[in-house]
């Protein structure tokens, strides 16, 4: 295991799922909590790719780009491993109960705290010695000023993982801590997984396994129930707001709720003929 090789290694780890995975290679994919609608698809994207590649996708299951990082993999029916800042009876942020319950019975959910725990702002930030601890490297999507992503990047560097960092606009507020760290030289450039992969002498870069995801062969999007019968009637051709409600039988203010939800997931984009899915999922 990754982790027992760092500086003040947990005592214990209290565990759910397959434990199998902490024999496996996981990057971390890490970012703000407050982040972008592009910042959660970005996530997903890399995570699903990673995925298929037999990589575990590790986060802190954390609003955000946790959360997005953990459903990628979960998409594509890959690994993930979420670290928690809190015991197993407070699960945080309290609306991800749901993606808990999924990951333990398809993945694997680690915490120091004993299960009575509550969260802490220190906890979160105890745990993420872990988060990149148990990774090969970490991958930071987004990261604003100040970011405690900033933090975890640099634990990461001390403990020799490989860290590598998506570039933004020079404007764009949740890529300064990104940009910084490649400015310093503590993270490397990456704009694809090709370059993540091949980083590492052990691990092997497949067009084919993308483009199965890109094709919809193996992309099995898991929106909410809520939301199904509104993301059925959306695919990569343009739909308009008028025509979704004639397909769906609600009235615009039920369907504009559920597709403001949808595109702050990552899973549909507006465009200038409506809204159509981020990725192909025939």
């Amino acid at each position: 295991m990754q982790l027992k090789n760092i500086n003040n290694a947990p005592e214990v780890l209290y565990t759910k799922g397959n434990i199998e995975l902490f024999n496996t290679n996981g990057i971390a994919i890490i970012g703000s909590r407050a982040c972008s609608r592009n910042g959660v698809i970005l996530a997903k994207k890399f995570a699903r790719e990673l995925a298929v590649h037999g990589i575990t996708i590790i986060s802190g299951m954390a609003k955000g780009i946790d959360t997005a990082a953990h459903q990628g993999a979960l998409e594509v029916n890959g690994n993930t491993i979420a670290v928690l800042g809190n015991g197993f009876n407070h699960i945080f942020p309290k609306e991800n109960i749901y993606l808990f319950e999924e990951i333990v019975q398809k993945g694997l959910v680690v915490t120091e705290y004993e299960e009575n725990e509550k969260p802490k702002s220190d906890y979160f930030r105890e745990r993420n010695r872990i988060v990149s601890g148990l990774s090969i490297g970490v991958l930071i999507i987004e990261a604003e000023y100040r970011s405690g992503t900033t933090i975890t990047a640099r634990l990461a560097k001390e403990q020799g993982k490989e860290v590598f960092c998506l570039p933004h606009a020079i404007n764009d507020k949740y890529g300064i801590g990104t940009n910084r760290l490649i400015a310093k030289r503590d993270a490397k450039l990456i704009t694809n997984t090709k370059e993540i992969i091949e980083e590492f002498d052990f691990l092997r870069y497949s067009k084919e396994k993308i483009d199965n995801i890109e094709n919809g062969k193996i992309f099995k999007p898991k929106v909410k129930e809520e939301y199904q019968q509104v993301f059925d009637v959306i695919n990569l051709n343009p739909i308009q707001v008028d025509e979704i409600c004639m397909k769906t039988k609600k009235n615009v203010g039920e369907v504009n709720s559920v597709l403001m939800m949808l595109e702050l997931e990552g899973y549909i984009e507006k465009i200038s003929g409506g809204y159509k899915c981020t990725t192909d999922r025939k």
